[in-house]
């Protein structure tokens, strides 16, 4: 599915957002092949904040092939022609969720991150825990 011009109402994290479509209805949409940390984790308020100043309240093109178990849409987020999934990653705001990704492209900006030590790449490695293993400590 492929949704065109829709504006971006509510950033849940930094890799979820609420959109509203052509008939007002707000969607859920996670950005596929992304995980940032989680709100409670250390950089998780600031990879929000990162998401926000790059889509909040503004229009944007989604790509979604699919939903997931919570019934999200799983997307590629563009803002005029701008990939936010992988700029999210080259920024610093999120890891290449490598379990879902299976191009180059996410995990060359990563790289470029680390090297650069751009946002979560600049705190210390106490803070540095991908989100899927910081999950998996605080069930």
């Amino acid at each position: 599915m492929i949704k065109e011009l829709l504006l971006v109402v509510s950033i849940i994290d930094g890799d979820t957002i609420k959109v509203l479509d052509h008939d007002q209805t707000q969607l859920r949409v996670r950005l596929a092949s992304i995980d940032a940390p989680e709100r409670k984790q250390p950089f998780g308020r600031k990879a929000s904040m990162m998401l926000a100043d790059f889509v909040g309240n503004r229009k944007v093109d989604l790509n979604c092939p699919t939903k997931d178990r919570y019934n999200r849409w799983i997307c590629t987020v563009y803002l005029d022609d701008i990939d936010i999934n992988k700029l999210m990653v080259l920024g610093g705001g999120a890891w290449v969720y490598r379990r879902y990704y299976s191009g180059t492209s996410y995990l060359v900006a990563e790289e470029e991150a680390k090297r650069e030590k751009r946002g979560l790449w600049g705190t210390s490695e106490y803070g540095i825990m991908p989100p899927w293993e910081w999950r998996q400590r605080n069930k």
